[in-house]
């Protein structure tokens, strides 16, 4: 009997007990769905993560900040310890030729505002001018804040288009009017000098709709000039803990963090018993964020497989009863003639193709159920064709291995016997 008689007596077989097969399949479909759906899911989240990084010019971004030395005399900060406008203003000047903006934020601040007796909530970023460099804001009205508006501590504000539409009817509408900000200890009227289009990735976004969140919460954003946030708190010294560069296209980002850093430590921090200055591309933490990505899907694939395992073992279990089943069908091919391994393949094929179609429907549901949630995210992708060629070699793996030990026994059936068996 050739390989195209075992297909087409393994589909009769599985056409004549359609339920039970159904059954023997979903494990596997099960399996293999959840592998593909994951898989679906992490393209998802990975070219969204992409997306974010690419609107904030992540390629041309870094980082500096505080850490503590190999053997630091304290591990809290002092004032001492922070980065200060003369570090800032003296690294942009000396590294002018590849740096085009130092930017950085103060404490971000929760707090409200109450347009017509009704509240909103607010997060307020204190910020400098060339903060918008590596945010996802694009102006659409008015201005963004300035380096005067820095330096002479001006109570000015720039707001998203939603919140100006929302609160104030337009986007030009929102120019000029006064904005009362309430902070935990004070209240501030700021003056409304521009409004952003705010761009939150469609992923971020659609998870918040799919949670039933309000989707105005990604659009509360306010930035100030962080000198008059600064002074509202009683402070004269513009500290940080870390700042960002942003860097000319064509430039070395790599080469210039190691030159940034190795001046600033022997320059400020050589005498500094506990902390140090270091940095981080853009594109480090865009390695680490995909390899935490990739780590817990890993992990929950490990889980989706020993669903497959369980599948594997009622395919052999059903193999089994089939065998049992047929014993006399096994006989009466013996006694004609059939080999061990005629019988053998016969049994290994039917529980390979039991396998397969299981792992077809699993593919095709996981691919479904992927693209159905990456809609309501926002976004949609495919799973990559790796994926889709591991998941069907394991299911016609897992066909073979748990298909061989029933077939051996069927193939080891004793023609009398086989015979007798009622």
């Amino acid at each position: 009997m050739g390989l195209g008689e075992n297909i087409l007596l393994a589909l009769a077989g599985l056409k004549a007990n359609k339920m039970r097969a159904l059954l023997t399949m979903l494990g596997i479909i099960i399996g293999i769905s959840s592998v593909i759906t994951i898989s679906t899911l992490g393209n998802i989240m990975t070219g969204s993560v992409m997306d974010i990084f690419n609107q904030q010019g992540g390629a041309n971004l870094v980082a500096f900040g505080l850490q503590e030395k190999d053997h630091p005399a304290r591990d809290y900060y002092v004032p001492e310890d922070m980065i200060t406008e003369e570090i800032r203003n003296d690294v942009k000047t000396r590294f002018s030729d590849e740096i085009e903006c130092i930017s950085f934020q103060s404490n971000v601040e929760q707090a409200t505002t109450t347009i017509r007796r009704k509240d909103y909530d607010l997060t307020v970023y204190p910020v400098n001018s060339g903060y918008i460099k590596n945010s996802m804001t694009k102006m659409v009205a008015g201005r963004y804040i300035s380096d005067e508006d820095c330096k002479n501590l001006r109570n000015i504000c720039v707001i998203s288009d939603r919140q100006a539409e929302k609160l104030y009817g337009s986007q030009r509408g929102a120019l000029g009017k006064s904005l009362t900000i309430t902070y935990k200890t004070s209240v501030v009227d700021y003056v409304i000098v521009g409004v952003y289009k705010y761009e939150i990735s469609s992923l971020l976004s659609g998870m918040s709709d799919a949670l039933g969140g309000d989707t105005d919460s990604w659009n509360n954003e306010v930035y100030i000039p962080y000198s008059s946030y600064n002074r509202m708190n009683g402070d004269t010294d513009d500290l940080t803990m870390f700042f960002y560069a942003n860097t000319y296209n064509g430039v070395d980002a790599e080469a210039l963090c190691k030159k940034v850093e190795t001046y600033i430590n022997n320059t400020y921090y050589r005498d500094n018993d506990s902390f140090k200055v270091i940095y981080q591309t853009m594109e480090a933490q865009m390695g680490m964020i995909n390899q935490i990505l990739g780590t817990v899907s890993a992990v929950i694939s490990v889980i989706a497989g020993i669903s497959l395992l369980v599948g594997g073992i009622g395919v052999m279990n059903i193999m089994l009863v089939s065998v049992t089943e047929r014993t006399r069908e096994i006989g009466v091919r013996k006694a004609l003639g059939a080999p061990n391994s005629a019988i053998r393949t016969q049994f290994i094929v039917e529980s390979i193709i039991i396998c397969l179609i299981g792992g077809i429907i699993g593919i095709g549901l996981g691919i479904g159920i992927g693209n159905l949630v990456g809609l309501v995210m926002g976004s949609v992708a495919a799973p990559s064709i790796g994926s889709i060629i591991l998941a069907v070699s394991f299911s016609m793996a897992i066909g073979v291995f748990f298909g061989y030990y029933p077939a051996n026994k069927a193939a080891k059936l004793d023609p009398i016997e086989a015979l007798r068996y009622e």
